[in-house]
């Protein structure tokens, strides 16, 4: 430290660390490998850790696990309190929180749909290839929160979560097992038909 009393403070540029966050972080790179390697499934953990690092840091009561699981209700009510956290914090960051959320809600539940309506299905169609299209456009929303997220923690890069642990692997070979199950069974009905 200097020891000028009529220096200019020197701010610390190192990463927030994921102890002092607002918001959870994670790199794009992780974000998108452990969406897609899981089939969407980690976007309920995603959403959770959301709220369970706002709960630490607002101090607000509230269940982050029931946001998870309910999150098509509690997506805009998310990316409403990361804009508070932008505008706070004067954050200079430009996204339409709303429009990503509902963007989320609609292909979130017409990925549902098109999920049950595949599932009284035997054959292999169009609606089960549109259910596999439908997962990035549903995650892009939740991309374009994240990077806000990250903004707001001022970790841009997610470098405080872009590691990837044991038990992410665990999830990938979950994930794995879900994709090759998909894989071969569109092999076998198509191989019967």
């Amino acid at each position: 430290m200097d020891s000028n009393i009529y220096s200019a403070p020197e701010a610390e540029l190192d990463t927030v660390s994921e102890d002092e966050a607002q918001f959870y972080i994670v790199s794009p790179t992780k974000f998108w490998v452990m969406s897609l390697g899981t089939v969407g499934i980690y976007s309920v953990y995603w959403f959770y850790r959301h709220w369970a690092e706002y709960q630490h840091a607002s101090g607000e009561n509230m269940w982050p696990v029931m946001r998870a699981i309910f999150s098509i209700f509690f997506t805009h009510s998310l990316f409403s309190r990361i804009q508070s956290r932008i505008e706070i914090d004067k954050v200079d960051y430009r996204w339409v929180p709303a429009l990503w959320a509902t963007l989320y809600v609609v292909f979130a539940i017409a990925g549902a749909i098109v999920d049950r309506i595949s599932y009284y299905s035997d054959v292999i169609s169009l609606i089960d290839i549109v259910s596999i299209l439908l997962l990035p456009f549903t995650l892009w929303p939740l991309y374009e929160g994240q990077k806000a997220a990250n903004m707001v923690n001022g970790d841009i890069s997610g470098q405080a979560n872009s590691r990837f642990t044991p038990w992410n692997f665990v999830w990938l070979a979950v994930g794995a097992v879900f994709w090759g199950v998909g894989i071969f069974g569109a092999y076998y009905l198509l191989g019967n038909v």
